[in-house]
């Protein structure tokens, strides 16, 4: 009759296992006692039947007491469970939620800091001297037997050495490691850039979708007193069935473009979800309109702001220090290194000997060894310079082509919102009150209809542009331009 012993082994496990939250371990260390009590009166046979209660006063009396308590608990599980991968998001989905949430769990973002993390680990390794060596040998002075003791010419030896740069390379070694640090911090800062900005161009797609969304549904709604309009001047005979008609074949195609736009919000909330590292199916809220905001820098502000803080350039940048610093390197390279060496020998009975010295590494084969370095060198560091350039000529190009298309956006957004829109609405609305003492027909009714919703779904639409213009404005530059 009740499923009491199943919820007491469910429960039971809940706040064991893993990935549950503290609320819900506490909901089902709270309901425990309570199921207990319950359980005792309700026995699992081997074959899955129970046997029955004794006493039906008792089962009643346990029920009342104990059942609403596992339920609350139960509920409280599967609640906590539901919600707990959108509880960071929150139920209204803003965007500074979600660009948050990007950067603590998108996987490419991880990466590229991770990678720089790495790289930053390097130019103390590479300042550091080579490791020292230490030898132990044996010097014997016949085959047949050991002479150590008895002879001059037999030993135990204990030595160490030591290689040394000539000065200035190891700093510059260090200075190269730092600068290719650097370079993949920049990279790092690429990516995270790329990343928030494909991050705000989805949230901008799912917000605008949610907003046509909206839009199709109040016409649709408008669109349906239409048509009951000319149902009822149909019925009376003031009006034409081919009005009636008409209207239903607005209405589906209304339909139409809504479940369309619906099948765009499923991809695009997959899409999202990829880029917040959540599975594709994941509930998202609501989406928060952001505040329509403005470019107030010029291009050209946006241009200087670029070539100091887009990550490409900085990048170039620090592979031109870094070609400098090999250069440097590259030429000194003819001067040899050393190589400081100690040693003991112990002989026993004998007074015991020791050496010290210094060996030098000759760079003897400097005609191909050396200069070729010397010219690799160099051609890298043209190599960077070129790429240098290239890269705050492409940024520049970048932006201006990003700056108009978020120029043209917004006159088109003030365009849609201060002129067309209200003078296409007193169209309708004068078409509406025409047609209710017959002196426009149906069609052009409908007319005003479709040119209202059609300008109110581009003036969301370049919305959108604008938002997904200035997303990508702020990955080129590296810093917010929007006033």
């Amino acid at each position: 009759m009740f499923e009491v012993p199943i919820v007491v082994f469910v429960l039971a496990t809940i706040g064991r296992a893993p990935g549950i939250d503290l609320a819900s371990r506490s909901a089902a260390r709270a309901a425990r006692p309570h199921l207990r009590e319950v359980a005792k009166h309700a026995v699992l046979s081997p074959c899955g039947a129970r046997e029955s209660w004794t006493k039906e006063e008792d089962v009643m009396r346990y029920v009342r007491a104990h059942c609403a308590v596992v339920v609350l608990a139960v509920v409280a599980f599967a609640v906590t469970c539901w919600g707990a991968e959108s509880a960071e998001l929150g139920d209204r989905l803003t965007l500074d939620a979600v660009v948050g949430y990007a950067r603590q769990h998108n996987p490419e973002i991880r990466a590229a800091v991770a990678k720089w993390q790495a790289a930053e680990a390097r130019p103390a390794q590479a300042g550091s001297l080579p490791d020292p060596m230490v030898d132990l040998a044996y010097h014997n002075e016949s085959f047949d037997r050991f002479t150590q003791g008895s002879s001059e010419f037999a030993w135990i030896r204990v030595g160490a050495s030591q290689e040394v740069p000539f000065p200035g390379k190891l700093g510059l070694k260090e200075r190269i490691a730092s600068t290719e640090a650097e370079h993949i911090h920049q990279l790092a800062r690429r990516a995270e850039l790329a990343v928030i900005g494909r991050v705000k161009m989805a949230y901008a797609e799912y917000a605008h979708l949610f907003a046509l969304l909206d839009l199709l549904r109040r016409n649709r709604e408008i669109l349906q007193k239409f048509a009951h309009t000319a149902e009822t001047k149909y019925s009376v005979g003031e009006g034409i069935q081919q009005d009636v008609l008409r209207a239903d074949v607005e209405l589906s195609l209304l339909v139409d473009r809504e479940t369309s736009l619906d099948q765009r919000r499923q991809s695009q909330t997959a899409e999202l979800n990829a880029l917040l590292d959540r599975p594709p199916s994941a509930s998202l809220g609501v989406p928060e309109h952001s505040e329509q905001k403005h470019l107030e820098r010029s291009v050209e502000e946006l241009e200087a702001e670029a070539l100091e803080h887009a990550p490409e350039v900085n990048a170039a940048k620090s592979s031109v220090s870094g070609g400098e610093s090999m250069v440097a390197l590259a030429r000194r390279e003819y001067f040899p290194d050393f190589v400081v060496r100690a040693d003991y020998m112990n002989k026993a009975s004998l007074l015991p000997e020791w050496e010290v010295g210094v060996g030098i590494k000759v760079p003897l084969y400097f005609a191909t060894k050396q200069r070729a370095g010397v010219d690799e060198a160099t051609a890298t560091l043209i190599e960077a310079h070129a790429e240098h350039e290239n890269a705050a000529v492409s940024v520049r190009a970048r932006i201006r082509d990003l700056y108009a298309r978020a120029q043209a956006a917004e006159r088109l957004i003030a365009l849609y919102h201060n002129t067309i829109i209200p003078q296409a609405r007193l169209a309708l609305e004068s078409a509406t009150g025409a047609y209710a003492v017959n002196k426009v027909d149906f069609l052009t009714l409908l007319n005003g209809f479709t040119v209202v919703l059609e300008y109110e779904m581009r003036y969301h639409e370049e919305l959108s542009n604008f938002q997904k213009a200035v997303a990508e404005l702020e990955a080129v530059v590296g810093e917010p331009v929007e006033g």
